[in-house]
């Protein structure tokens, strides 16, 4: 497996992971958004020259308010809105849904936000859970859920939880490629 930003053939496959927003996404927009710089999106491959996508995620930086990440942070924080890293659009192809891919893109997804953290402040890592089955994945992954909605439940990691999980050696070693 190989984890890479992603290249201009890549929406082109036939992508399907069984919710034809995310498809669709893939297929028109995430290139066009990450040359635009709007979300960074990365895709999963079998091999560094396979062509066919098993999943893909967007990241972006964003912000949310004290309230919302008080139960997961804590009280003593700023009154102004948080930093954050967003992971916007998250799928894997059906045929290989429930065989750890979601999770090495997810820990990729995490690792990343924690190298950008170094530079850039971040408190942590928000995602909206789109229905059960992905809030119980992203749960498992240590994610926070914020809210009680079935559908786009808000979810946080902290960045403290991430960089622990890295220095526990909780994270597989996906290779990773360099920016097309």
């Amino acid at each position: 497996m190989i984890i890479r930003r992603i290249a201009q053939a890549d929406g082109e496959g036939g992508f399907s992971c069984g919710e034809p927003t995310l498809d669709a996404f893939l297929a028109k927009h995430a290139y066009r958004n990450d040359q635009a710089g709007i979300g960074r999106a990365c895709v999963i491959l079998d091999a560094p020259d396979a062509t066919e996508i098993l999943g893909f995620y967007t990241l972006a930086a964003s912000n949310a308010t004290p309230e919302l990440l008080k139960p997961v942070l804590g009280s003593g924080l700023p009154k102004y809105a948080l930093p954050v890293s967003y992971i916007g659009m998250f799928a894997v192809t059906t045929r290989c849904q429930g065989q750890g891919i979601g999770s090495e893109l997810m820990l990729d997804a995490l690792m990343r936000s924690a190298a950008a953290a170094q530079e850039v402040g971040s408190t942590g890592v928000f995602l909206h859970s789109r229905d059960k089955k992905s809030t119980a994945f992203n749960t498992r992954l240590g994610f926070v859920s914020l809210g009680t909605a079935a559908k786009n439940r808000p979810m946080f990691i902290p960045m403290s939880v991430i960089r622990r999980m890295m220095n526990d050696h909780a994270f597989r070693s996906t290779p990773r490629a360099s920016a097309p």
